[in-house]
């Protein structure tokens, strides 16, 4: 417990990925006295594809992530069970591509130059509200903040200890850092490859990193215990079957599908995979880690009930959008694997689709103005509900 007299924070962060990092210095940039919390030494491996969408930039007010940054990638090759269709080119930058350890190391030390105090290697053991604060126990002594900001990720346990039951529903992502021949980087050289045809939706990527590739596979929920064989049959036909694993990982996903599902409680926040703020379409939450993070942090600062108010802003701001992606992805999918040649045919050749895409990714649109656009999209949306 807090001993008497003991410093009682604006803000606990817990989760020092970006979310927790980006809210954490946004709060501190405003003059609250901020502590972020990380359970594991930094800097520290993330499983996750590492590609940031260029539109995340914005999010993060223009950031420079150059010093981080492993390249881009502007171009999307797509492929079936390994072979290819065809490739798609963006006139600009879709992605830059990180390795997680450093670029939310990044993040975390622009959080701690703005002055919020960051504490690794300390895991949090429980939380307990009391009053008007909250008491969060750790191996290192209790700590106490008026505000909670919960980015632990989606295996994270401090949902289920502030009593928020949010987005049940999950995937598994399965990644192999591989060292590739350079035959395999060249080919791949700021291009980012998607496999299709996993049933019932899912897919293959590839993302060119400095000297290694990234590969991986993201299934659908309730379909993760084959997912390892499935990365193994992708890596083979990729041709990177012997290539060296420098590092193996699943984890799983969780999807926010309503505006029922509770974000907040009192004056605790989840953030990010923390609160299923993850796509249908491409399984992509940083950016979205990023947006929540911006949104919890004005919450804090200007609204008189922050769980209300950031309610409201994730329900308005993203929940649109992580519906829009999950129409998307049921039309996509179910054309796949009703129609698979036609759809690839049609993927191929109506660049619109491609376009609209790449708009989304590089922040020009959103998947909610894009779906509105085609026709029939409301007849879609109801068909799929």
């Amino acid at each position: 417990m807090p001993s008497h007299g003991q410093k009682t924070w604006d803000a606990v962060v817990i989760g020092a990925g970006p979310a927790g990092a980006t809210a954490a210095r946004r709060l501190s940039n405003a003059g609250a006295s901020t502590l972020l919390l990380e359970k594991q030494s930094l800097p520290r491996y993330k499983a996750c594809g590492g590609g940031v969408p260029a539109r995340t930039l914005q999010l993060l007010d223009g950031l420079d992530i150059s010093p981080v940054s492993e390249g881009h990638v502007d171009t999307i090759d797509v492929s079936r069970f390994g072979q290819h269709q065809f490739r798609k080119r963006s006139n600009r930058p879709l992605a830059w591509m990180v390795m997680r350890d450093r670029f939310d190391q990044y993040l975390t030390d622009l959080a701690a130059d703005s002055g919020v105090t960051v504490r690794d290697s300390t895991p949090v053991q429980s939380i307990v509200e009391n009053g008007g604060s909250y008491e969060i126990d750790t191996p290192t002594g209790a700590v106490a903040a008026r505000h909670i900001l919960a980015a632990d990720g989606a295996t994270g346990p401090t949902a289920r200890w502030l009593g928020i039951d949010s987005a049940p529903t999950r995937s598994a992502a399965y990644e192999v850092e591989v060292a590739a021949p350079t035959t395999a980087l060249d080919h791949w050289h700021q291009a980012a490859n998607v496999d299709v045809g996993y049933r019932p939706w899912g897919y293959g990527w590839v993302f060119p990193k400095d000297g290694k590739l990234s590969v991986g596979v993201v299934t659908a929920p309730k379909q993760g215990r084959s997912i390892r064989k499935q990365t193994d049959r992708y890596l083979s036909r990729l041709g990177l079957g012997d290539a060296e694993a420098i590092k193996v990982q699943g984890h799983p996903i969780r999807y926010r599908r309503s505006t029922n599902e509770p974000v907040a409680r009192g004056r605790a926040l989840l953030l990010g995979d923390a609160a299923g703020l993850a796509d249908e379409f491409t399984a992509e939450g940083i950016a979205y880690a990023v947006h929540s993070a911006n949104l919890a942090a004005d919450a804090i600062l200007h609204a008189a009930d922050p769980a209300s108010s950031y309610t409201r802003s994730i329900n308005r701001e993203i929940q649109p959008e992580l519906n829009a992606a999950r129409t998307i992805s049921r039309l996509y999918y179910w054309c796949l694997t009703t129609w698979p040649w036609l759809a690839l045919k049609m993927s191929k050749h109506v660049n619109y689709l491609w376009r609209a895409f790449f708009r989304v990714m590089r922040g020009e649109s959103t998947y909610a103005r894009e779906l509105a656009r085609l026709p029939g999209s409301q007849f879609a949306q109801d068909l799929l509900q």
